[in-house]
């Protein structure tokens, strides 16, 4: 280990390094890393030569003076200590490319989409349910219906062959695997969903009508009971309550977010990455009450533009609903925040060039690959312990309170629902607030009216 006054001897012949960044390393010459005087020499040669302003040095820097991913991590963790005012953004990105050349990691090479149709049925099925498979995936009215009918067509197999039954649909077997799956401590609605799909397996094969009937008795049982059983949405909304939750304190654990990443300004780290995006889409949940796929396919300059004046809009197609949703203002802090995920650490000047050159581009990703659905959704439960899809009824309850009377067509309106189905617990709960209200009302007037 050198000594302190080698470093500081290294360090005052080290004439490239700014003499502001110098001054700050003899005053901590122990925090000094061993090699980092030398990266940090020709990472400063690299960038007087390309005359590049240093508030924002460009990746070719980061690349050209660090030969190894240890001694990149070096550099950056020098130029945060001792640089604090230098963005580090690109730095991030070039830390980003050592971890995918990383020797003995895993390369994923893109394999060609499989459809259902092409894929046939999955191993796991008996020869019996085979002829069944074309026509269930034909008849279902989306891919997304088949794929969730042969998921669960799946266990139902593998249940069937641990109980030692023929795989022939029939109500016997179906009572069966009723009961095995609520053993195993599956919701009454998970259930239906199963034997739903046991059902349509029997449709599929033309059994006869005796068969038909009997499958149609038990899953009308399992259907009762899921109507019955209470929503695991629900459960966790009690929960979060309970704990002392509301959608207002979800709002300002996104600012409080918001205000810790504005702060920093050497994100070059992943966590200080996530926190920025996990900002970003709570925000976005709270302001549209998007669904998690939503938000995960929207890219920038297609579904979110930002105008000159610096404010976002949002128009896309509900992938669920297929209906057209269109916000032409997000909110300000909204607007603050995709801009921060624009920048990434950047300066604010670049933020029109980070625009056009991420356009087409995930929003959340800055590349051309599709984000999960359900990434969206994961990255606020880290941070809320609610996913997102019960944010989309904390709002509705907001909205209910709010306006009592008009909030069934509101929250219709505003969650994108188009069935009398979807809107009932809504609506319900809604004209329930308003009677109440109406009530009171009469009541006072009745109670001010003298007696005659």
């Amino acid at each position: 280990m050198p000594k302190p006054e080698q470093v500081l001897a290294k360090l005052r012949a080290a004439r490239r390094i700014p003499p502001a960044v110098r001054a700050a390393m003899s005053r901590a010459p122990a925090k000094i890393e061993p090699g980092a005087i030398d990266v940090l020499e020709r990472f400063y040669k690299e960038l007087r030569a390309r005359r590049r302003d240093y508030d924002c040095p460009p990746r070719a820097c980061f690349d050209a003076a660090a030969a190894s991913e240890s001694t990149l991590a070096a550099l950056l963790r020098t130029l945060e200590r001792f640089a604090p005012e230098m963005s580090l953004a690109e730095g991030r990105v070039a830390r980003k490319a050592w971890y995918k050349r990383r020797q003995g990691a895993v390369r994923s090479h893109p394999r060609k989409a499989v459809s259902l149709v092409e894929a046939g049925p999955p191993e796991c099925w008996p020869a019996l349910w085979h002829p069944a498979y074309a026509r269930l995936v034909a008849e279902s009215p989306k891919a997304s219906t088949a794929r969730r009918h042969i998921n669960s067509l799946n266990r139902c197999a593998r249940e069937l062959a641990k109980l030692g039954l023929t795989p022939t649909p029939d109500r016997l077997r179906a009572l069966l695997l009723g009961e095995t799956f609520s053993a195993q401590g599956l919701s009454p609605r998970t259930v239906r969903n199963y034997l739903g799909a046991y059902r349509r397996l029997a449709q599929c094969l033309d059994a006869d009508r005796e068969t038909r009937d009997g499958l149609a008795d038990i899953f009308a049982v399992w259907k009762a009971r899921a109507s019955r059983a209470p929503k695991r949405k629900d459960l966790k909304l009690d929960s979060f309550a309970e704990e002392g939750g509301t959608w207002h304190g979800l709002l300002g654990q996104a600012l409080d977010l918001c205000a810790a990443f504005e702060r920093g300004s050497t994100s070059w780290r992943a966590a200080e990455e996530r926190s920025r995006l996990q900002a970003a889409v709570l925000l976005l949940a709270l302001n549209t009450n998007a669904r998690t796929g939503d938000i995960a396919a929207w890219s920038i300059g297609r579904e979110l533009k930002r105008r000159e004046d610096g404010t976002w809009s949002l128009r896309y197609r509900s992938i669920k609903t297929g209906k057209a949703v269109k916000f032409s203002r997000l909110w300000p802090e909204t607007h603050a925040a995709l801009d921060a995920v624009l920048l990434a650490g950047r300066p604010e000047r670049m933020l029109g060039e980070r625009y056009a050159a991420l356009e087409g581009c995930s929003w959340m990703r800055h590349t051309r690959k599709p984000v999960p659905a359900r990434h969206p959704s994961e990255l606020i439960k880290e941070i809320a312990t609610l996913s997102s899809h019960p944010l989309r009824t904390l709002a509705a309850d907001v909205l209910r309170r709010i306006d009592p009377g008009e909030s069934p067509r509101k929250i219709a309106t505003w969650l994108g629902h188009h069935n009398r189905r979807s809107q009932e617990d809504y609506t319900i709960a809604g004209e329930g607030c308003a009677l109440s209200d109406d009530w009171a009302q009469e009541r006072e007037r009745i109670r001010s009216t003298p007696a005659g």
